[in-house]
């Protein structure tokens, strides 16, 4: 009888201490809600914006109420541009939409805080309107700063990769020449692309014209698509780059110069407006104050 109690008492034992084990393990729901954050804050650790980091996990809160935010031709254009405009690949269509979210709310909070007046309902649905609008017209200047970027760059890289082709490296080689000397910016990442495409396997063809479709603007457009045709027709892709390159320095030349023509044509309004009223009080004053005290100079 007393080995049979004793094999019920560590029977029971056993099992108190798996239940006592059960009961303080996580639920299913727990473990997705743990995995979740920890996602999260692995995708986080990837961003290298201050701001977009302490915003992170309230855009992740907010992601699941933003499918009633924009047709379905928005998203996919904004799928589009968030990696044109250089954002972290972690940042996807459905983070945009919560900064969205968000900045409509902060923005009449914060406006209401700084002045009073825009506790006004009109004011304060003016102010989330266009907290709601700010984040597609911050992402297309972002987008179109990051174009320019490449663009003004991209004459000295090809300059490079001319360079090195001509020395007798080939074109992959030459492309990673680029990467390692050229300066950091995004023509760099993109030409680092360009070359993990062609490590994988893609043809030199199809890595230009993936790289031409990421920066999609008339130069890019263009050098691209001079290239593929010399490497579909077979010639050498040396002289080909070195026209390339010379017809990239005069067009940036000539952007230079009409950029310095707007620029003296904006200045005439400040002119007018600031600087010439100050130079005629300068020089107005003293007659005025003379043949006011002491009546005509002469």
């Amino acid at each position: 009888m007393a080995p049979l109690l004793y094999m019920i008492a560590i029977g029971s034992a056993f099992a108190a201490g798996a239940l006592a084990v059960y009961g303080l393990m996580p639920s299913r729901s727990q473990m997705y809600e743990l995995r979740t954050r920890t996602a999260g804050r692995e995708e986080a650790a990837t961003i290298t914006s201050p701001l977009l980091k302490l915003l992170w996990p309230l855009l992740a809160a907010l992601m699941p109420y933003t499918g009633w935010i924009g047709s379905p031709a928005y998203r996919e254009a904004r799928a589009k541009e968030l990696p044109l405009a250089g954002l972290p690949p972690v940042m996807r269509v459905e983070h945009f939409l919560a900064l969205k979210i968000l900045l409509a709310v902060l923005a009449p909070l914060m406006a209401a805080w700084v002045l009073p007046a825009f506790q006004h309902p009109v004011a304060v649905v003016a102010v989330g309107a266009l907290g709601f609008w700010l984040p597609d017209r911050m992402l297309t200047e972002q987008r179109q700063a990051r174009e320019q970027k490449v663009l003004r760059a991209l004459p000295s890289a090809v300059d490079v990769l001319t360079l090195g082709i001509e020395a007798g490296m080939d074109f992959l080689s030459a492309l990673q020449r680029v990467v390692e000397k050229g300066a950091a910016g995004p023509l760099r990442e993109e030409i680092n692309t360009i070359v993990n495409d062609i490590r994988l396997g893609a043809t030199r063809s199809a890595a230009m014209k993936s790289f031409a479709t990421r920066i999609s603007i008339p130069e890019i457009v263009s050098f691209v698509g001079v290239l593929v045709q010399a490497d579909r027709l077979g010639a050498s892709v040396g002289p080909v780059l070195r026209a390339q390159a010379d017809r990239m320095r005069t067009e940036r030349f000539q952007r230079a110069e009409k950029e310095g023509a707007k620029a003296s044509q904006r200045l005439l309004l400040p002119l007018a407006v600031f600087i010439f009223p100050a130079v005629l009080l300068v020089i107005i004053a003293p007659v005025v104050l003379t043949f006011i005290s002491k009546g005509l100079p002469f």
